[in-house]
């Protein structure tokens, strides 16, 4: 009988600690969703979104923004010449002119996404805990690509640009420390999850530290790291759009151009075309993950 009612207590006892941490756990939980909702409005305030000094519903305003973007398409002369009014053709009038810098915004893009990926590598292995033993190295290491993560990609242009002058050489350059900072913490982190009996394996049959890279960590992290680069790659291509935008070369100067003179047919149309080519580039980056991940490939 004692022993049932030291159970009893100590069940009851149980339950009143668990109703405890539950409400403990509430309480925490509406006090930081009405901490999210009081920043959530300040932001809104600040940022004047629902202001009526901005011209009244942001909605409205997207609204009308859109119907100035529309290019007036007639659907008779749809397929007429670029001399016609209305037709697809006088819509992308300039597409040589914009193909040719889009072709170039996918070359920044690449060239910096290769650059920044193989330059990645290093700078996760001085990052991974458990192949630099040394932790000063690891901290300095980690702390330089958060430095690097924090810069905004436009404010480097803008300042490569001034060092440069305008064209794809700052852009080139900005994103590749772009793709070092965030593929650097990525590689760490496929670094820090592999297996390291393969790598002391190969030491202890004689091999050196390189060897226990080539053969111990690459085959477990190289597919992991060709995946983020091919992701790494698709945000690049938008990111050298936008930077061309302060003259870092690429379709982002005819962007600027468009801007400028409130040539809205103009900018839509060269969206669409960056749109498009992100979107072929995801498809076929797609395939080629899944390849080197095992995963079956295929759309809906």
């Amino acid at each position: 009988m004692e022993k049932t009612s030291t159970e009893d207590g100590a069940i009851a006892a149980f339950e009143t600690r668990y109703i405890q941490h539950i409400r403990r756990q509430r309480l925490f939980t509406l006090v930081g969703l009405a901490i999210l909702g009081a920043l959530l409005m300040w932001s809104f305030s600040v940022s004047e979104v629902f202001s009526g000094d901005r011209g009244g519903d942001p909605l409205a305003r997207l609204a009308t923004f859109l119907d100035k973007l529309m290019p007036d398409l007639e659907p008779r002369s749809l397929l007429s010449d670029v001399e016609t009014e209305g037709s697809l053709a006088n819509w992308f009038y300039g597409w040589p002119l914009w193909f040719s810098a889009l072709w170039e915004t996918l070359q920044i893009a690449i060239v910096s996404s290769v650059l920044g990926a193989i330059l990645a590598v290093p700078a996760a292995i001085l990052a991974s805990r458990n192949l630099m033993p040394i932790a000063s190295v690891r901290f300095v290491t980690r702390r330089i690509l958060e430095a690097i993560r924090t810069l905004p990609d436009i404010i480097v242009a803008l300042i490569l640009v001034a060092a440069f002058g305008i064209g794809p050489l700052a852009g080139v350059i900005t994103i590749v420390l772009s793709t070092i900072g965030r593929l650097g913490k990525l590689y760490a982190e496929i670094n820090e999850s592999a297996d390291m009996g393969p790598l002391r394996s190969v030491r202890a049959s004689g091999g050196n530290w390189w060897h226990a890279l080539r053969y111990g960590l690459a085959p477990q992290v190289a597919p992991g790291y060709a995946s983020y680069a091919l992701l790494k790659l698709e945000g690049n291509i938008g990111a050298a759009a936008a930077l061309g935008i302060v003259g870092a070369g690429g379709i982002g100067i005819e962007l600027s151009r468009a801007i400028t003179y409130t040539l809205f047919a103009d900018y839509l149309a060269i969206l669409l075309m960056i749109t498009v080519l992100i979107f072929v580039t995801d498809m076929l980056s797609e395939q080629v993950r899944h390849q080197l991940i095992g995963v079956k490939s295929g759309y809906v």
